[in-house]
């Protein structure tokens, strides 16, 4: 029986000159965060605040890479584990085409994710009596990259199946509202309907709105 062959997770640029890398030794884990952020609109007379969906956060996937030369013979060229290292360290500089980090694809077992390289973090553990590192500790941060294209492709526009509320927080108006909820700012006009709203511009902080179902058409 023939043993699989040993997968090591590749870093791969989609576009620009940095050349692509794979990894001397594959993490132990990685973490993939998703958060949302919530705005807290305090209503007088009551216990608590009420919690208001503002957005969704980018995911942000977490790991930590070993690079270890202790292996090649004092004096080799590849005994500096610091090659390595900057090969990495490359996909968090500016490329010179894009004139932004590249978006990378991280690829272990399928495509783990698709990003942009936000931290590096490498922690010299290990030197030869030269003084030259040969083990080096990367942390890496990246945050997925999607285009805008495609999160609109992804934005549910259709209205939802019941009528609900929300409540306005400082700054919003209907359009945006009606962007939040039905994926199309021009369709503030069944809110202010519904509301018996005047001015789409102008909400009171606190407001609490009924949001109807948005029928075809409108």
């Amino acid at each position: 029986m023939v043993a699989p062959t040993l997968q090591k997770l590749k870093i791969v640029p989609l576009a620009g000159k940095t050349p692509p890398v794979t990894v001397p030794f594959n993490p132990k884990e990685y973490t993939i965060e998703q958060s949302n952020t919530y705005a807290e609109i305090g209503i007088p007379g009551l216990e608590a605040p009420i919690l208001q969906f503002v957005r969704g956060n980018v995911e942000k996937l977490t790991f930590d890479l070993l690079v270890d030369t202790t292996e090649f013979l004092p004096g080799a060229r590849e005994r500096d584990a610091r090659l390595i290292a900057d090969a990495v360290l490359a996909f968090a500089r500016i490329d010179g085409e894009r004139h932004a980090p590249p978006v990378c694809r991280f690829e272990w077992g399928g495509n783990v994710l698709e990003g942009v390289v936000e931290s590096v973090r490498r922690q010299f553990v290990l030197f030869d009596p030269s003084g030259v590192p040969t083990r080096i500790q990367l942390s890496l941060g990246v945050k997925r990259y999607r285009t805008l294209r495609e999160q609109l492709g992804k934005t549910n526009k259709s209205s939802p199946d019941r009528t609900h509320t929300v409540v306005a927080s400082a700054g919003d108006t209907l359009p945006a509202i009606a962007f939040r909820i039905y994926g199309d700012d021009a369709a503030w006009r069944p809110i202010a309907l519904e509301n018996q709203i005047d001015d789409p511009s102008r909400l009171e902080p606190g407001t609490v709105l009924t949001i109807p179902v948005l029928e075809p058409g409108q």
